[in-house]
């Protein structure tokens, strides 16, 4: 009589594509500041402390020093995922290295649009990651 054939038991190894991330991050899954995908970072003047100057922090930086980048922009260049680049960004604004880009923020509305007077969401972040870091 034929023996069965034995299944072999599926890999219990992590999948590298959800490792990295977390390795990245550091384990953080929470970002200091919140930013949305559409949020636009330039290079700042601040200099990167010990670790944010290696690996995707530095891709981030130099991507930034090139020209003006989307946070969604930013991640599909590196190849992390959004919650995972937002986290290493809201590094580099707390030191200072990038900054909300204000000057892409704000342009005046057409009194007759929807927004009305009311000024763009991204000016309104640029403003809260500023207080939020000049608060800490």
């Amino acid at each position: 009589m034929a023996r069965p054939l034995r299944q072999t038991p599926p890999s219990t190894a992590p999948n590298p594509a959800f490792v990295r991330p977390y390795l990245v991050t550091r384990g953080r899954a929470r970002a200091r500041h919140w930013l949305s995908p559409e949020t636009e970072l330039e290079a700042g003047s601040g200099r990167a402390g010990a670790g944010l100057m290696e690996g995707e922090y530095e891709q981030i930086v130099l991507l930034c020093r090139q020209r003006r980048r989307s946070l969604a922009e930013l991640a599909g260049t590196i190849g992390l995922p959004l919650t995972a680049t937002r986290v290493l960004i809201s590094d580099l604004v707390e030191a200072r290295v990038l900054v909300v880009s204000v000057t892409a923020a704000y342009t005046p509305t057409d009194s007759s649009s929807p927004a009305g007077d009311r000024p763009p969401r991204q000016l309104l972040e640029a403003l809260r990651v500023g207080l939020v870091r000049h608060a800490s």
